[in-house]
């Protein structure tokens, strides 16, 4: 059987936005933490990095349930272990190399310490790195917080979490023949109300220390992005008339500008809720960019097509090359303070994670990618 290969238009330039947004969001939290001058408190830079990851997640359930879809439709069922192998080779060896640079060698490095981070990690080093290693780092990230350098790492525990649990529900849905949207529509449902209902007790035990650790984990596990995204894919392959809205001009730049109204004009103790508005924004987002040949925005070209295919590594290099930057700027006497120094400081780290990232992807990643695609019906190097 040949191989059918998935193209979605646009989809890398966008992904790599993405990584930009979360990139831009962690310069200026950096620079609080090495106590320079910063933004980190303006609404633009302290939101920025989780719209970012919002986008990832829904990114993420719009290509994996797409892939799972077309698979069914081949071969009328789903391998769940070879879809748990292709996500494997994808995304555990930079995973792992990541963790064991983040545990094994950052640590020895004390001028590019994060001080906020140390206590905890020093008293938490075991625990965290077991965690880290059993591919959860967002139950560590829930019970003692951020590892210095790769604490972002907490999204791909989600992101595994989501893979482990979507291909069973995707092939139970096809074969039973029932309604998709229904049924992912009442998991997200369920999803919200269990969040609710521990947010509650949370509340009403006034913020009891024991129940922090179960609200931060279920705070940062949003799968239900990743199921609004599915719900795109799914939109997208049966070629479901709702899409004849979502390709409207006029929704499609309402999604856009929702963006900054969202940001700028939610009250903070709200902001957390905002993932869902924000998931069903880039489904349209991302159906108009990739599938809709009217789309006013193109973003497929050569350079964001490579960008987007080392977006990975770009997001996983880019949390321990800032500081590594700056340090690097302070030892040739540059004023990080200065208009000059942070112009200096983002054109470095763009290009010092662009260059890095590709290298992993050619020399690296990119020998776990071929292996993938022997365990794949239809696939995609997006």
């Amino acid at each position: 059987m040949n191989k059918e290969k998935i193209h979605f238009k646009g989809i890398n330039g966008l992904r790599f936005f993405s990584a930009s947004a979360v990139i831009l969001s962690h310069i200026e939290l950096i620079k609080m933490a090495f106590g320079y001058s910063h933004f980190w408190n303006h609404p633009f830079f302290f939101y920025l990095g989780g719209i970012g990851v919002y986008f990832f997640f829904v990114l993420s359930g719009f290509l994996i349930s797409y892939l799972l879809l077309k698979e069914f439709e081949q071969t009328q069922t789903i391998s769940v272990k070879n879809f748990y192998i292709r996500r494997m080779l994808r995304i555990w060896p930079l995973y792992y190399l990541i963790v064991i640079v983040g545990f094994f060698i950052l640590p020895h490095f004390s001028q590019i310490k994060i001080n906020y981070l140390e206590n905890s990690f020093r008293s938490h080093y075991y625990s965290m790195l077991i965690l880290y290693l059993l591919m959860l780092p967002n139950f560590a990230t829930a019970l003692f917080g951020h590892v210095p350098h790769i604490g972002h790492l907490w999204t791909i525990g989600v992101e595994e979490q989501f893979y482990i649990l979507w291909p069973l529900v995707i092939k139970n849905i096809m074969k039973r023949k029932i309604n998709f949207i229904k049924v992912i529509l009442m998991l997200i449902s369920i999803i919200i109300i269990v969040k609710a209902i521990v947010l509650g007790i949370y509340i009403f035990n006034n913020h009891h220390p024991t129940l922090i650790p179960i609200k931060e984990f279920l705070a940062g596990f949003k799968i239900e992005c990743m199921a609004i995204g599915s719900i795109g894919a799914y939109l997208y392959w049966s070629k479901n008339p709702i899409l004849n809205i979502f390709y409207k001009s006029s929704i499609h730049v309402l999604s856009w500008l929702f963006i900054p109204i969202l940001i700028f004009y939610t009250p903070s103790w709200l902001q957390d809720g905002n993932h869902i508005i924000y998931s069903i924004l880039f489904v349209i987002i991302i159906l108009n960019v990739s599938t809709n040949p009217n789309s006013f925005i193109k973003l497929e070209n050569t350079v964001f097509n490579f960008l987007g295919k080392i977006s990975y590594g770009i997001y996983m290099y880019h949390f321990m090359i800032i500081p590594i930057t700056l340090v690097l700027l302070k030892y040739v006497g540059i004023d990080i303070n200065s208009i000059y120094g942070n112009v200096l400081l983002y054109s470095l780290v763009f290009i010092f994670t662009i260059f890095i990232a590709t290298l992993s992807y050619l020399v690296f990643e990119n020998k776990f990618l071929t292996l993938k695609e022997k365990f794949a019906v239809v696939y995609s190097k997006m």
